[in-house]
């Protein structure tokens, strides 16, 4: 081939390849946009069918079988159609009948014993023969805030005659301060441009992802885990929680070998150790906090117990309370584990009921709502009322729980007064 020919053909192969990158792209381009518009409406059909945007807002997980196994428990916690723990009931109630519904956290949920074992299991059990049916509203990780969603969007429908709301004195203040509103979920959005543009135009989608990630997440942290995948974890934590991350890895690596060899066996709840490694001072907050600290997270909960009042007797029922104290306030051995995990701890904790208690108590008092005190009732048990470890409640503190609920004069004469009135 002559001289001449191959420059034409060189030159013919340059005029053709930006052609050929300027197909692939518009094909590119066209194969993004007719994703983009298939996925819309299929992004609109999955939030329909799978309720995503109330399922993300409620995070429950409907007929799930979950393993949960520590130093302390092996048990399998299941959840009913509605991913709450407890029997399934129907909304409409049945002639005679009364209702019992408990809001709380996951000591309602019952995180640390089997399904029968769950003090709200117990009192369905007893109560039964007097057409009191009990529904469980417990979730896990939630506070006065996500309650009165709860109530709102689930609870009132089984047309309760009381509700119960177990108020848990270990956290329920301080995530009080973590946990948005239904507001505040509204006008959230995403870190990143791109991760915003996918959310903007499908959410259903990305917040199904979102959950899945959670899960996965959440699986992870019961799972036998190396140092470097546990640090890792702390410190992915504190840096989405605004904490100095090396701060929070120096805390872990600071805790006794026994513990952390628990951590990185599995054995110790994810949790425990990643408040403790977050904010040491979680439990002073909750328990027994100071004024600036009241100033915020109190005014918040009051706000909230109001609207669930509110709520509850606009439904034609009655709130009432149930105080559960920490396992720092009942045990010894309890308070000096939380000590151990790095917790700022009081000794006196396990003589006084704090600060917490009394603003509670004093609402109580203030708008006649009924207040049930379970730290006595936790303290004088045969058995171990909590577990040392997993701060979480025993069978034997749920046994207490539900006899303490199920003779409580004031609960059962709102109750008896509620079926004469629905004989009349």
């Amino acid at each position: 081939m002559s001289s001449e020919s191959e420059t034409a053909s060189q030159l013919s192969d340059k005029s053709v390849a930006p052609v050929r990158r300027s197909m692939w792209g518009k094909r590119l381009l066209l194969m993004a946009v007719v994703l983009a518009v298939i996925l819309k409406p299929a992004d609109w059909l999955l939030g329909v069918l799978a309720d995503t945007q109330r399922r993300h807002l409620l995070r429950l997980e409907p007929d799930v079988a979950v393993p949960h196994q520590s130093a302390e428990f092996d048990y399998v916690f299941h959840t009913n159609s509605l991913g709450f723990r407890g029997r399934e009931l129907t909304e409409a109630k049945p002639d005679g009948h009364r209702r019992l519904v408990v809001l709380g956290d996951s000591f309602v949920a019952g995180v640390g014993v089997s399904d029968d074992a769950v003090f709200t299991e117990r009192l369905a059990d007893d109560l039964a023969e007097k057409r009191i049916d009990v529904v469980n509203l417990g979730r896990a990780g939630t506070s006065t805030v996500r309650e009165v969603t709860l109530f709102r969007d689930v609870g009132r429908r089984f047309g309760p005659d009381v509700v119960l709301l177990m108020y848990y004195l270990g956290n329920d203040l301080a995530e009080i301060l973590e946990e948005e509103t239904d507001a505040e979920l509204a006008r959230w959005r995403p870190t990143g441009t791109l991760r915003q543009f996918a959310h903007l135009w499908c959410p259903n989608i990305y917040l199904e992802l979102a959950m899945q990630k959670r899960r996965s997440r959440s699986s992870e942290t019961h799972q036998p885990r190396p140092e470097a995948d546990v640090v890792a974890w702390i410190r992915s934590e504190a840096q989405s929680g605004g904490v100095d991350a090396g701060l929070a890895e120096k805390r872990y690596r600071g805790l006794p070998d026994n513990i952390r060899s628990l951590a990185e066996s599995g054995q110790l709840p994810g949790y425990r150790y990643l408040q403790a490694c977050l904010d040491p001072d979680r439990f002073r907050n909750s328990l027994d906090p100071d004024d600036q600290f009241v100033k915020t997270a109190w005014q918040r909960t009051r706000t909230h117990l109001e609207l669930l009042r509110s709520l509850v007797e606009s439904s034609g029922g009655t709130l009432m309370l149930a105080v559960i104290p920490d396992a720092s306030q009942v045990s010894e051995d309890a308070l000096a584990f939380n000590r151990k995990l790095g917790f700022v701890v009081d000794d006196g904790w396990l003589e006084r009921p704090g600060r917490t208690f009394q603003l509670v108590s004093q609402w109580a008092e203030e708008t006649g709502v009924g207040l049930l005190d379970l730290r006595p009732v936790l303290r004088d048990t045969d058995e171990p009322s909590f577990f040392v470890q997993d701060g979480h409640c025993t069978p034997a503190g749920h046994l207490a729980i539900a006899r303490a609920i199920e003779t409580w004069p004031r609960l059962r004469k709102r109750l008896d007064d509620s079926s004469a009135g629905g004989a009349q």
